[in-house]
């Protein structure tokens, strides 16, 4: 049975640290769930089709089938008499349409290719845009990986102040139920008083309902970190301790990239736009039937020729697109240096309030050695009865006051180090 029990012991334990995760773990399923790199992420993939797309459109020949057939039967007036003719027979005197314009119909079935010859310019400006465009969505996938390890970060560090304090209660009322059954002795033996007793129990009781509230204020925020994360699980997790770095700047920030790549991909669109007042020169040709009347196989045949256009003039569109692309570069360039400079100060702030934190907590772990050792002597004269319930209480509490203060610096550090 002891051996039974014993193994029972190991398995449990063993599920215990299975269900124990850390921070990256919760960083990577945000990663995999996150709507906005999945969209960014599937844009670039689409774009990568909308290239070959182009490819096609400015270098490859087009092929196409026309076919039309018009009718344009007239009413003759040979010899005064009228008659309905489907095909002219050659009258000067009729009603219908003017034979000159229609000659009494149109019949075409023709196979047309189109093939452009100045296409591979067009096509480098449109790749070099899609290739700025897909440089922003892959810093927008940075920068979006970015904010997600700062906001889970957060949240994580939240659950883990909750999971502290559960551990700081627990080791609290042990400690109490401890002193409790000390005490009940020692009041049986008319050492304390009854209602030294009973206060002591209030206060354990208070513990009692102190640690209630840290565990369910750990599952809510469990269960914030699991939507925020995407994880459908509900199961009872424990948290490994993280601690944040200040992490070396990289040559340039996201934001910054991210203006830059904006104002290039200003000037690509600029000069997507002025592909049309470049010239265009293809190549067609077609074979088929082309008629103006009933015709016979001997109108099957084939035609070839070039197409050349070129804007000349417009109205000057031209020069104010560009004029409008250089007036909204200095906006980037004003936003970018703005942000450089908000940044830096950011930083800088936080960095004070780093080492401010510090301090504090050099202070209060010196503090905290004092209470120890205050903590073993009332201990001492609390057995003996040498000191009263109030006295050993309210020390309890300002040690209490001291360790939760503690925790919370020290969360307060990491979520500081973790905005840096």
């Amino acid at each position: 049975m002891k051996i039974l029990i014993a193994f029972i012991f190991v398995l449990f334990q063993q599920i215990i640290y299975a269900q124990t995760n850390d921070i990256n773990f919760y960083i990577n399923q945000a990663r995999q769930n996150s709507p906005l790199i999945f969209e960014r992420t599937n844009k670039n993939a689409a774009l990568d089709v909308e290239i070959k797309r182009l490819k096609a459109f400015y270098t490859k020949p087009q092929i196409a089938l026309n076919a039309s057939v018009l009718f344009a039967p007239i009413i003759s007036n040979t010899n005064s008499t009228a008659k309905f003719e489907f095909v002219s027979q050659g009258t000067d005197d009729y009603y219908g349409y003017d034979l000159g314009l229609s000659n009494g119909g149109q019949y075409q079935a023709v196979v047309s290719v189109e093939q452009p010859l100045l296409g591979n310019g067009r096509m480098n400006i449109a790749g070099q845009n899609i290739a700025v465009t897909k440089q922003i969505n892959e810093t927008e996938i940075k920068f979006t990986g970015h904010d997600i390890e700062r906001i889970v970060g957060f949240q994580y560090l939240r659950c883990l102040r909750s999971q502290q304090r559960i551990e700081a209660y627990e080791k609290l009322t042990g400690l109490v139920r401890n002193e409790l059954k000390l005490m009940d002795k020692l009041t049986q033996s008319g050492i304390f008083k009854y209602s030294d007793l009973e206060l002591l129990k209030i206060e354990y009781r208070n513990y009692q309902v102190s640690l209630e509230k840290s565990k369910a204020g750990f599952n809510q925020s469990l269960m914030d970190l699991n939507i925020l994360c995407g994880i459908n699980d509900t199961s009872a997790i424990k948290l490994t301790n993280t601690s944040f770095s200040i992490k070396t700047p990289v040559e340039k920030s996201y934001f910054l990239k991210k203006y830059e790549l904006d104002s290039t991909r200003l000037s690509t669109l600029q000069q997507l736009s002025e592909i049309k007042y470049k010239p265009q020169l293809s190549l067609f040709a077609d074979g088929g039937l082309n008629a103006t009347y009933i015709p016979d196989f001997n109108r099957l045949g084939f035609g070839v020729g070039l197409k050349f256009s070129w804007m000349l003039f417009d109205g000057h569109q031209r020069d104010f697109a560009r004029e409008r692309t250089e007036i909204l570069k200095k906006d980037f360039i004003f936003k970018m240096n703005r942000f450089a400079t908000e940044n830096s100060i950011r930083k800088q702030k936080l960095l004070y309030q780093i080492v401010s934190v510090e301090k504090q907590l050099k202070l209060k772990s010196e503090q905290q050695s004092s209470y120890d050792n205050l903590m073993k002597i009332y201990k001492t004269e609390f057995s003996q009865g040498d000191i009263s319930a109030i006295e050993f209480v309210n020390v309890l509490r300002d040690r209490v006051d001291l360790y939760l203060e503690l925790i919370d610096l020290q969360i307060q550090k990491q979520a500081l180090i973790n905005t840096y």
